[in-house]
């Protein structure tokens, strides 16, 4: 046996149990299972009196079979809307038109950059007319070498200029090509990142507002997804792609119009190629969209793999599961290789085909170009020209497919994106009227049943109908699965009712702004979410006006005293300043707990609802925190909390006992229930009483052995 105090272990072994007794014993009696089962069993002993008279508990065991009865029927269950990961059967086109509408806001500057687009284009296909014109002249300048001076000097002209003119304006015509085509890069990359940066707001936006159901049904790595590679990819198709597109487009119908202007015969003969290309673009872009919505399909389960295992490195190791958790992660690492491969394959027999249809159709522009120059009706130079031209035109087209096809991965990235924007919360949380205020308001489950959306079929709360009057403070109590902790999810409007309803003050909580009334609530979870920033920041996440709050700030030191944060700060070399790490990882369950709830504390909430907020709290802690809240009771603050613990029931002004059934057996004043030796709050306490005793007898018998053998040791 080890025993800490403040960071020292003393001395260890059994006989710590005698040498440290007063130390140990205390410890015992702090414990929640050994003090409910003492105090427990000190109240049932008390003599009844007068009390046993004014006794006001309103038990429902009658009711309770109606209500087995009505349960055989589930309540009406809320409707799940599930992302697909499948691919989807909607019209592409569709999808493409909402591709280029997202731009919108950025059309101006798409269309500067598809004039510099042309600029740099323009200059590009004049190449293939100047190396022709001076190979015809390099030719005509052998073939007439004993001509006249004047018939020479015409020959040296090229396009009108002199060499030094040519070459000068050749020159400035490549650099203006040249700016402009930096000019298209320039803008469509910040085009771009705008777009991206754009869609992924707005797909957060969509992400965060939706309702607990959606977030019960959708994989949180498959959201991130979603939120990075897919903006990435419909953002590339809708500004680098266009740009790429409109190049294509560009050369293609200036290389055909050249290549009809220089020979309309050999035009004839390259238009051969064009329908085959044109079926198996179509094809192959088809094809491109279903891989590319399976591949970001299967890299959004990846990243809810490794985004789960990276939370949960420290349980995997405790476990020694590195082994099953990297094979699990090879495995979603082998279906996006998977699909991976299958969208190479696609890609190297599409360009492998296309590449053999336009090298065939080259080889039929050399034999019947050299034929045609052979009879004098081509020169050397339209040869070569309409060559590059034909290989501009060949490249355009290439171009297209490749297009077509990044358009396609564009619109099956695009789909999940839309997917997730278009879905519209079951709760929406901006229609309603500002309640204002709560304070001194009552509170009443009327009838509520419940069952959970990806358990329709399971009801939690069966009829359950509770009554809670301003500034009370309730405990729910129950065995696990009795739905305590629903109910707060319900009052926080996570989820909706399937019947019944909530009302504060008469008015239904669903007739209420969400966001306007969940910020009158303050709430303290068993397992609190810290931020990665400092304590102070996580503290200050309950205001608004962060601005207007320090650490210095009255307000926050009143918060972290009532919430007994002080003690463990002078600690901290930082104080508030310290930083907490990842979810809080750098702090104990207590110490996070602490910051919750003086968090909650900073927010003088009018209802503070408590979800075994203090069961990482040692006994010193959570009797600081109790006198703390009680005294923000008596100034009207309403409490429910949700309890095991005896030292936390035993605080409350009443006492609500939940059955597994998920509804209300009793409820009264704690003494009085406790008082009541056949109550159900006594069942509970008299299961942990079982437990302490169990305990207890470890106990003794480890004091009993060691004073055994200490004797022993003595004699």
């Amino acid at each position: 046996m080890f025993l800490i105090s403040r960071g020292l272990v003393i001395p260890k072994g059994k006989s710590l149990l005698r040498l440290q007794q007063p130390l140990i014993k205390g410890i015992i009696q702090s414990h929640p299972i050994i003090q409910s089962a003492s105090m427990a069993i000190s109240l049932v002993r008390q003599p009844l009196g007068i009390r046993r008279k004014t006794l006001e508990i309103r038990r429902w065991n009658s009711s309770i079979v109606d209500v087995k009865k009505k349960r055989s029927s589930p309540p009406p269950s809320i409707e799940v809307q599930k992302l697909s990961n499948e691919v989807s059967k909607s019209n592409g086109m569709k999808d493409i038109k909402r591709l280029f509408k997202l731009a919108k806001p950025e059309a101006k500057y798409i269309l500067l950059a598809l004039l510099f687009i042309v600029i740099s284009s323009s200059v590009s296909m004049t190449i293939p007319t100047i190396i022709g014109k001076l190979l015809d002249l390099a030719k005509a300048d052998n073939d007439d070498e004993d001509g006249d001076n004047n018939a020479k000097k015409e020959k040296l002209m090229i396009f009108g200029l002199t060499k030094p003119q040519f070459y000068t304006a050749l020159g400035g015509l490549f650099l203006a090509g040249a700016i402009a085509n930096a000019s298209r890069i320039v803008i469509l990359k910040v085009t771009g990142e705008r777009l991206v940066a754009r869609l992924r707001t707005r797909t957060m936006k969509a992400a965060l507002y939706q309702d607990a159901s959606f977030l019960d049904t959708n994989r949180v790595g498959d959201l991130i997804s979603r939120l990075s590679s897919d903006a990435s990819i419909v953002a590339k198709a809708v500004t680098q792609n266009v740009s790429d597109g409109s190049r294509a487009v560009i050369q293609g119908f200036v290389g055909f119009g050249m290549m009809s202007f220089i020979s309309w015969k050999l035009t004839c003969v390259m238009m051969i190629m064009v329908p085959p290309l044109g079926v198996m673009a179509l094809v192959y872009g088809r094809k491109i969209r279903t891989l590319s919505r399976q591949l970001q399909a299967s890299v959004g389960g990846l990243t809810k793999v490794a985004e789960e295992q990276l939370n949960a490195t420290r349980t995997i190791q405790a476990y020694g599961g590195e082994a099953l958790e990297i094979h699990r992660y090879a495995t979603e690492v082998r279906k996006v290789f998977d699909v991976g491969l299958k969208e190479a394959v696609t890609s190297g027999l599409f360009f492998g085909s296309t590449g053999l249809v336009g090298n065939i159709a080259m080889i039929s522009l050399l034999l019947v170009g050299t034929s045609m120059i052979q009879y004098g009706t081509l020169t050397v130079g339209d040869l070569s020209s309409f060559m590059m031209y034909a290989v501009y035109t060949g490249s355009s087209l290439f171009g297209l497919s490749g297009f077509y096809s990044e358009l396609m991965k564009g619109a099956g990235a695009a789909t999940r994106v839309f997917e997730l924007n278009d879905r519209k919360p079951l709760i929406k949380p901006t229609i309603g009227y500002d309640p204002k205020s709560l304070l001194g308001k009552s509170i009443e489950f009327q009838n509520v049943s419940f069952a959970y959306p990806t358990r329709p079929t399971h009801s939690i709360l069966n009829n359950l109908s509770i009554s809670i009057q301003p500034g009370e403070h309730v405990c729910i109590v129950g065995p696990s699965g009795s739905g305590k902790s629903t109910v707060s999810s319900l009052l926080l409007r996570y989820y909706d009712v399937s019947t019944g309803s909530i009302k504060i003050d008469g008015q239904n909580i669903k007739e209420f702004n969400l966001r306007k009334y969940r910020r009158l609530l303050g709430v303290v979870q068993q397992e609190p979410m810290l931020f990665n920033g400092t304590i102070l920041d996580n503290i200050l996440y309950a205001v608004l006006s962060k601005e207007t709050l320090t650490a210095n700030s009255p307000d926050v030191k009143r918060a972290l005293e009532q919430a007994n944060c002080t003690k463990f700060l002078k600690n901290f070399p930082e104080g508030v300043n310290t930083l907490v790490g990842p979810r809080g990882t750098q702090l104990s369950g207590g110490q996070k707990q602490r910051i919750a709830l003086a968090r909650a504390f900073l927010l003088h909430p009018a209802l503070l609802i408590l979800d075994e907020a203090t069961s990482a709290l040692d006994s010193q802690s959570e009797e600081i925190v109790a006198k703390n809240l009680s005294e923000r009771v008596e100034l009207g603050l309403t409490t429910i909390s949700i309890a095991h613990r005896l030292s936390t029931i035993k605080h409350s002004t009443r006492v609500i006992v939940l059955d597994k059934s998920g509804s209300v057996v009793e409820t009264g004043p704690f003494e009085e229930l406790v008082d009541y030796s056949r109550s159900e709050l006594n069942m509970l306490l008299s299961q942990q009483h079982k437990k302490g005793e169990e305990e207890m007898e470890i106990i003794s018998e480890s004091v009993t052995e060691s004073n055994d053998s200490t004797t022993s040791v003595t004699n």
